[in-house]
C-alpha cells in the first residue's frame, strides 16, 4: 500500500506540475479536490485545483484561510491524527463543575480548510471545508451509527469573551451563587446574539456523506449546559446559505428549520441517553406532541465529541410543519413564558388559566366549554404519559402548549420534552414503587395540587365524571399497551445491541473511563425493572387517588 501511495502521490505532483505548463488546459470555476470529505481507509494526497490565475490557501489548525495561511503548490498527505494531542477535549475553562476528561487521546478527523484568492482583483472562493476520516475502519465504537461533523472557528467555541462553549468572562465578572449548574456563563446565554456559524455534516450509517450546510449553532438546555458534553441548537437559515431548512429529511418527512442535539439531559447523559428518546417513542400517536429522535456519534472541530440524539426542536416552525398552521400565528408558552409569539398575545394564555381557576367542571354545561380550550383527551393522555414514566422534573417544569391565535375555535395543545428525569433515574424519587400523583414525587408541584397550571387543570377536571372515566381507561390503556413491558423490552433491545460498544466509547471521553458494556447494560435494566413491575403500582395509586 505505501507503494500505491507514493505512486499515486507522483501522479498527482506530475498532474499539479503539467496543470500549470500545458497550453489550452480549462480550469474549474471553483476550488476542485482529488478527494472529497468523507472516510479512507488509508491515508492519500490531496490535490487541489482553482480558478486560474487564483492562488490556493489552506489551514489544518481549524482557522479560516487567508493570504497569510499555507500556499498550496504540491499535493500533500493527509492521513489519522487521531495520535495527536487533543486540542479541544483538553480544554479547561468549558465548565462551572469539577469534570472527567478523558486519559487518553481521543479520535480525531483532519480539518482542511481551503480559500482560492485572485491576488490582482482580491476576488475570493467561499471557503471549502474538507473532513477527512482516515483508518476508521480499525476504530470500534462507530458502527450502525451515523456520524455529525460540527465545524466552528475556535473563538467562536472557546473565545473567552465571545466563544459560546467556555464559562469566559461572563463567568468571571459575575457572583456564583446558589447551585453551581446556574452559574452565570457564557455558555448560559441564550438568542441571536449567542448563534454561531458553523459547518455541519451528516454522514449516514454506511459512511456516505447525505448533507453538508452551512447553519447557526446554539448552546441548548438547562442544568446540563455546565456540562463538558453539552447539547446543541441547529439552525438553518438562508442568511447563512440561502437555505431556510435542512436538505435532508430527517424526521417525518419534513425539512426542518431546526433540530437539536441532545447530550441526554442532565442525569441520564452519563447513564443511558435513551430515557427521553423511549418516552416519546412509546408515547407517539397518542394526540399530544412528540419529538422523533436518532442516535448519532458528533465531531466537534474534528475532534470526537460522543454520542448525542438528533432530535426534533419545538418552535413556531414545528407546529407549522406538523400541523399545517401558519407560523405567524402560532403562540408557544414554555413554563408560564411565552416561547414563540408577541408578548401582546399573552392574554390568550391568561385566559385559559382563569377560566380553569374559576370554573366549576362537576357542572356537565361546563365541561363541555372546557373543550371549547382543550381537547380534553389529549391532556388526558398527556397527563397519564407523563405519570406512568415517572417524570419528576414536571408538572412544575418542562411544560409547553401551544395555540393558533387566528383560526376560530383553536384549542391549546400539549408538547412532551425533557423526560430524562423519568423511569427510576432518581430511585428515592421516581422508582416504580413512589407514588407519581404526589408532590412529594416531584422536583417542584405534584399533578393533584394547584400551584402549578397543569395540577389546576387536571385536579378540576377530575371533578367530572367523565373526564375521570376517560383519564382512568387512557392510564390503563397506556400501561397497558405503550409501556407494557414487551414493549419496552423490545425498544431497549434494539437501542441496546446499537449502542452499548459506541456507548463505552462515549462514556470514557465524557464520564469515567473504567465504564464497560456491563456498566451500560446495568443501566438500561434499570429502566426495564421500572417498567416490569410499574403497572401494578401505578394502578394502585390510580385507585387511590382517582377511584371509580
Amino acid at each position: 500500500m505505501k507503494v500505491k501511495a507514493l505512486l499515486f502521490a507522483s501522479l498527482l505532483v506530475l498532474t499539479s506540475c503539467q496543470s500549470k505548463t500545458t497550453p489550452g488546459e480549462t480550469y474549474p470555476d471553483h476550488l476542485v479536490f482529488s478527494h472529497e470529505s468523507g472516510f479512507y481507509d488509508e491515508p492519500f494526497y490531496l490535490s487541489i485545483q482553482g480558478p486560474k490565475g487564483y492562488n490556493i490557501y489552506y489551514t489544518t489548525d481549524n482557522k479560516d484561510p487567508d493570504e497569510h495561511s499555507e500556499r498550496y503548490e504540491i499535493p500533500f498527505r493527509v492521513k489519522d491524527i487521531s495520535n495527536y494531542p487533543d486540542v479541544y477535549a483538553s480544554k479547561t475553562g468549558i465548565s462551572s463543575l469539577d469534570v472527567y476528561y478523558p486519559s487518553d487521546y481521543v479520535d480525531k478527523s483532519q480539518i482542511i480548510k481551503v480559500i482560492g484568492i485572485n491576488p490582482d482583483t482580491g476576488e475570493k472562493t467561499p471557503i471549502s471545508y474538507l473532513n477527512y476520516f482516515v483508518g476508521y475502519q480499525n476504530k470500534t465504537g462507530y458502527s450502525g451509527l451515523p456520524i455529525i461533523s460540527l465545524d466552528l472557528n475556535d473563538d467562536d467555541l472557546f473565545d473567552y469573551e465571545k466563544g459560546i462553549y467556555v464559562t469566559g468572562k461572563i463567568y468571571d465578572e459575575s457572583e456564583h451563587t446558589g447551585y453551581p449548574e446556574t452559574w452565570p456563563a457564557n455558555y448560559q446565554q441564550k438568542g441571536k446574539a449567542w448563534e454561531r456559524v458553523a459547518n455541519f455534516k451528516y454522514f449516514n450509517e454506511d459512511r456516505q456523506l447525505e448533507l453538508e450546510q452551512t447553519i447557526g449553532v446554539r448552546i441548548h438546555g438547562g442544568w446540563s449546559r455546565a456540562f463538558n458534553q453539552k447539547s446543541f441548537n441547529l439552525y438553518a437559515r438562508k442568511e447563512y446559505d440561502g437555505n431556510s431548512t435542512f436538505g435532508k429529511q430527517f424526521f417525518n418527512n419534513i425539512n426542518a428549520h431546526s433540530l437539536m442535539l441532545r447530550s441526554g439531559g442532565y442525569r441520564d447523559t452519563s447513564l443511558t441517553k435513551i430515557r427521553d428518546s423511549l418516552d416519546q417513542d412509546l408515547s407517539s400517536g397518542e394526540g399530544f406532541d412528540t419529538q422523533s429522535s436518532l442516535p448519532a456519534i458528533v465531531f466537534l472541530n474534528g475532534e470526537y465529541w460522543g454520542i448525542y440524539n438528533l432530535q426534533e426542536r419545538y418552535s413556531d416552525n414545528y407546529v407549522e410543519e406538523h400541523h399545517e398552521i401558519n407560523k405567524k400565528n402560532v403562540l408557544i408558552i414554555k413554563n408560564d413564558e411565552i416561547d414563540e409569539g408577541k408578548e401582546e398575545d399573552y392574554h390568550y394564555y391568561e385566559e385559559l388559566i382563569e377560566f380553569f381557576q374559576n370554573t366549576d367542571f362537576t357542572s356537565e354545561e361546563n365541561y363541555e366549554l372546557a373543550s371549547e380550550y382543550i381537547d380534553v383527551l389529549e391532556f388526558a393522555s398527556y397527563m397519564a404519559a407523563q405519570l406512568y414514566i415517572g417524570n419528576i422534573d414536571w408538572p412544575g417544569n418542562n411544560v409547553r402548549v401551544y395555540k393558533d391565535i387566528k383560526t376560530a375555535g383553536s384549542k391549546w395543545h400539549f408538547m412532551m420534552y425533557d423526560t430524562d428525569d423519568s423511569s427510576n433515574i432518581l430511585p428515592s424519587k421516581c422508582a416504580a414503587s413512589i407514588d407519581p400523583f404526589l408532590k412529594s414525587s416531584h422536583w417542584k408541584s405534584g399533578p393533584l395540587e394547584s400551584d402549578c397550571l397543569l395540577g389546576l387543570m387536571f385536579s378540576k377536571l377530575l371533578a367530572n365524571h367523565e373526564f375521570k372515566t376517560a383519564f382512568r381507561n387512557i392510564f390503563m390503556m397506556i400501561g397497558q399497551e405503550n409501556f407494557s413491558p414487551s414493549n419496552v423490552k423490545a425498544y431497549l433491545d434494539e437501542k441496546v445491541a446499537l449502542l452499548k460498544t459506541p456507548m463505552v466509547k462515549s462514556y470514557k471521553r465524557f464520564v469515567n473511563n473504567d465504564y464497560d458494556e456491563e456498566y451500560f447494560i446495568s443501566k438500561v435494566n434499570v429502566i426495564q425493572e421500572f417498567f416490569d413491575v410499574r403497572y401494578d403500582y401505578a394502578i394502585g395509586f390510580l385507585n387511590t387517588h382517582i377511584p371509580e
